[in-house]
Parts: structure tokens; C-alpha cells; sequence
């Protein structure tokens, strides 16, 4: 069998970028949801029953947790406050037999957006992230204990992590 890498089809390739992103975010356990910017990059090497996709996605952060498992299409990208920006390199295997993606590997950087870029027509103040403190972490398990007591509801919820403090 000859096996080369060749450019992926442009017809295709920003759906299976789709999938790959969905992939990642189901892996990941902290931060939001990527959300796909633009296919940055797309080879592929085919191999006999199967065939490999070497991907480079500029991705944006959306509003959904990565708790939520929710698939990256169906979250919002907030114009209110500033989200991450980055790259995703990732790299899928796909045999002809299953005709599922299988995640192979993958590896993200992401970016604040600087402040100076951020614009916020309605907002009457400047939005600014703070980096998250252990008096951040003691505020949100009080306002959390306030709605388990306050509520009528048969379980009860616990801060697992603050990921991200706005001012």
C-alpha cells in the first residue's frame, strides 16, 4: 500500500473538524467547552482500511462547562465578558470497518484575549478577569450553602472548582 499525507478534502473536513473538537471536549475535564473558529490546517493519511487526520484548529472558548458534555455547536460565545482563545493540534484514526473517529491524541493552547481588545458596547464598566484566590473559593461554597439551605430541593451541591472570576 502506498501511504502518503495529502490535504484533506475541503468539502468535508470542516464537519469532521466538528467531530475531532467534540472529541476533545468530551476528554477534557476542566474549562469550557472549545468552540471551532476555523480550520487552521487539515491532512490526511489513508492506509489501506483506515485513514489518519492531522488537524490544527483555532478554537474559542463558548459558556458551557466541559462538565456539561454538551456538543460545541449547541453552546454560546459571550459577548459580555472575555473568553479564551487558542489552538487545538489534534489527530484522529478512522477505520473504514467502525466508521467512527477515534480520538488518538491532541494538545491545546489557549489565550487570554488581551484587555485592550476587549470591546463591550452595553457594558457601563470595564470587564476584567481576576486570578482565582482561595477567598474566591470560600465565597462561592457560602453563596452555594445559602441556595442548598434556602432551596427545596432533595440533593445538595458542593463547589468542585471556580474556573473563572470577573470583575
Amino acid at each position: 500500500n502506498e501511504r502518503s499525507i495529502t490535504p484533506a478534502d475541503c468539502n468535508t473536513i470542516e464537519r469532521d473538524a466538528g467531530v475531532a473538537l467534540d472529541l476533545v471536549n468530551k476528554h477534557r475535564r476542566d474549562g469550557y467547552v472549545f468552540g471551532l473558529f476555523r480550520v487552521a490546517d487539515a491532512h490526511e493519511l489513508r492506509t489501506g482500511n483506515s485513514s489518519v487526520l492531522y488537524l490544527t484548529l483555532d478554537v474559542l472558548e463558548t459558556e458551557c462547562s466541559v462538565l456539561s458534555r454538551r456538543y460545541w455547536e449547541s453552546c454560546e460565545y459571550s459577548d459580555t465578558y472575555p473568553m479564551d482563545f487558542g489552538q487545538c493540534k489534534i489527530i484522529t484514526h478512522t477505520s473504514q470497518l467502525l466508521k467512527r473517529p477515534q480520538l488518538y491524541g491532541f494538545n491545546c493552547t489557549l489565550s487570554p484575549v488581551p484587555p485592550d481588545l476587549l470591546e463591550c458596547k452595553d457594558c457601563p464598566v470595564k470587564i476584567e478577569v481576576l486570578e482565582v484566590t482561595e477567598q474566591h473559593k470560600n465565597i462561592a461554597a457560602k453563596a452555594l450553602k445559602k441556595f442548598n439551605n434556602e432551596g427545596n430541593l432533595t440533593n445538595y451541591f458542593n463547589v468542585d472548582k471556580v474556573e473563572k472570576i470577573l470583575k
